[in-house]
């Protein structure tokens, strides 16, 4: 059942050329009310998106899912391309595509082992050092143009120095939950300092409407 699914929703021809895909079932469950975790089934997967196919749809474009490839647990935001639904043995399935939209680095990274059938023991030190260096995931689980958002409004109040080229942020963020749509985010930041200077560290909490819009708000 599930493979003739594939063939009817997966990626387009013109995404099969420009970005590895790997047909496989894998464990994937959607996230309702930042809790609850509503499964699913993974069917197709490429370093742009993922193929889903579930008895309850979200019922919105943007969703959280987890999932599982290798052993490992990856959350991701995922934005919906295309969606459509199919009676298969009398039961209603919604099938997915969809882009992802939010995702730590090293989770990307299991992404593109996973698709290209790479070992995980190849890039066992690159994961290590990359975990040392590792800016949480409520951060990188933002949108981009979210995040720079974020950026901005820190760099404005002087709380945060100006990353330079593929840096990441001095910053760490954690959830402190929703309210009406609206995101409540702590932030810890850091100036490096220089020229004498000392370090400075600053908490924040910023709040992020559903346009993404972004407010500190103390």
């Amino acid at each position: 059942m599930f493979n003739e699914l594939t063939k009817l929703f997966g990626g387009q021809r013109k995404e099969r050329r420009h970005s590895p895909r790997k047909k496989a079932r894998f464990n994937i469950s959607w996230v309702k009310n930042g809790n609850e975790l509503i499964p699913g089934v993974g069917m197709e997967m490429s370093l742009n998106g993922l193929l889903l196919a579930t008895k309850t749809p979200p019922g919105v474009p943007d969703f959280d899912i987890i999932m599982e490839i290798q052993g490992r647990k990856i959350r991701t935001r995922l934005h919906t391309a295309r969606s459509g639904s199919i009676l298969r043995e009398n039961q209603q399935w919604t099938v997915i595509g969809a882009t992802y939209s939010g995702i730590a680095a090293d989770d990307y990274d299991a992404i593109v082992r996973f698709c290209k059938d790479i070992p995980e023991s190849a890039n066992r030190a690159a994961t290590e050092l990359a975990a040392k260096d590792k800016t949480d995931d409520a951060y990188r689980m933002l949108p981009m143009r979210v995040q720079q958002h974020v950026l901005d409004a820190l760099i404005r109040l002087g709380r945060l120095d100006m990353p330079m080229p593929n840096q990441q942020p001095l910053l760490r963020m954690s959830p402190l939950g929703t309210d009406k749509g609206k995101q409540r985010l702590a932030v810890h930041s850091r100036i490096a300092g220089g020229h004498g200077a000392d370090p400075q560290s600053f908490d924040s909490v910023i709040v992020i409407d559903e346009s993404g819009a972004v407010k500190v708000e103390s």
